[in-house]
């Protein structure tokens, strides 16, 4: 049997981002695999400060389950981090090799698996596989900031990637910027699509569900949306401007999504616009909320500038919303024949696409019913299923 051990730090934060919801999803999938005997899963990760009430009552499940152990460490993460990166210690499946799990001891760990980019150092006997979301930073090396684009250069993502063992990327628009930007060799790299929680985000008419939540965040009764953090790579400020274009009356955008880098930016440009009075902001949804807002949009608009997947696309489609988004990076991918794509640079494309598709009931119609159809695709057990294939040697591709 062999023993996975994942690093779970992405989970460690109390709000969590498309990397945190993967990890979780991903983990929730082998847990599954563990539990029918089929392999020994280890839990890492690391957190100084108590951890937050949702990852607590996740563990505790995990525990629960046979062949599952958790690996907890209340090490300062700034000291650990560079002792990692300047020393190469302490390894980590060193760390869980010599652990007490319920007076078992485990002394292997075949395969590392680092969700993200992070610290890592691990004896050459443990084989590495990372997930690769993204070469934003590669990119689009000015939507970062200073200490982001100082991070990444301490971290040296060409290195971690090519240290790895085996690389999965989320789409097949990121295995491209793999090899092309840091020249990994195709055959090191595994294309596994993320899904999405098909009872959480599905067409719904609930309609007192729809009130509650219309009256918690003071919702307008016509709203198209849009869904991500607030940063520039989203390009909202350029949504800003095509909405306004259109010269709204009784319709308006509602933005949902945390506070970002130069989010006070948007915010000003917000303020300046003719618009100013049909946009809404709201930073602080729920994930039991987030469907709804879905659900009650007349359209939903993705203009970002570069996505490595862009799970928002997927959960409007889910939901029965009708999407248009760019026509650049991964997105074309996911969404296939089910979106309405439009240039993210030029505001009037942006304009005559989300009008087209709110006096096109026709299209509109057509773009739910493919976009549910295209959703359908992707779920995580497919994932996770597609992770335990790699993990077991079944692929033709060589770790």
């Amino acid at each position: 049997m062999k023993t996975v051990a994942v690093d779970i730090r992405p989970m460690c934060e109390e709000q969590w981002g498309g990397i945190s919801w993967f990890t979780h999803y991903l983990v929730e999938g082998l847990v599954n695999k563990a539990q029918q005997g089929k392999l020994r899963l280890v839990l890492f990760y690391n957190q100084r400060k108590l951890l937050y009430s949702h990852i607590v009552t996740l563990l505790k499940k995990w525990k629960a389950v046979p062949n599952v152990y958790v690996a907890g460490y209340r090490m300062p993460n700034k000291l650990l981090n560079l002792s990692m990166h300047f020393l190469r210690y302490p390894r980590l499946d060193d760390l869980l090799t010599i652990k007490q799990y319920n007076n078992i001891t485990i002394d292997k760990i075949d395969y590392f698996i680092a969700p993200n980019l992070n610290f890592l150092a691990l004896t050459p006997k443990t084989k590495l596989i990372t997930i690769c979301h993204d070469l934003s930073w590669e990119i689009f090396p000015e939507f970062f900031t200073l200490k982001q684009r100082l991070w990444h250069n301490l971290i040296n993502p060409k290195r971690f990637f090519g240290d790895s063992q085996h690389i999965v990327a989320v789409s097949q628009n990121t295995k491209q910027d793999l090899i092309n930007v840091y020249q990994i060799p195709e055959e090191k790299i595994t294309v596994i699509y993320p899904g999405i929680d098909h009872l959480h985000f599905r067409p719904q008419r609930d309609e007192q569900r729809f009130m509650r939540v219309i009256q918690k965040y003071h919702l307008p009764y016509r709203f198209i949306l849009t869904v991500g953090t607030l940063e520039p790579r989203k390009n909202i400020e350029t949504l800003i401007e095509s909405f306004a274009y259109l010269n709204p009356s009784d319709m308006h955008l509602v933005v949902v999504g945390k506070e970002g880098w130069k989010y006070d930016r948007i915010y000003r440009f917000w303020i300046a616009s003719s618009a100013y009075k049909n946009i809404q902001f709201v930073n602080n949804v729920s994930s039991s909320d987030l469907p709804a807002f879905y659900a009650l949009a007349h359209a939903f608009v993705l203009p970002s500038f570069y996505e490595g997947f862009g799970l928002p696309v997927l959960e409007a489609m889910a939901c029965g919303t009708p999407v248009v988004t760019s026509h650049g990076s991964s997105l074309p991918e996911i969404a296939a024949d089910a979106a309405l794509f439009i240039d993210p640079y030029n505001i009037a494309d942006i304009a005559r696409a989300i009008d087209t598709v709110l006096s096109d009931s026709s299209l509109r119609d057509t773009l739910k019913q493919k976009g549910i159809e295209r959703a359908k695709r992707f779920t995580w057990r497919r994932t996770a299923d597609e992770f335990f294939t790699l993990l077991t040697g079944q692929l033709t591709l060589p770790l």
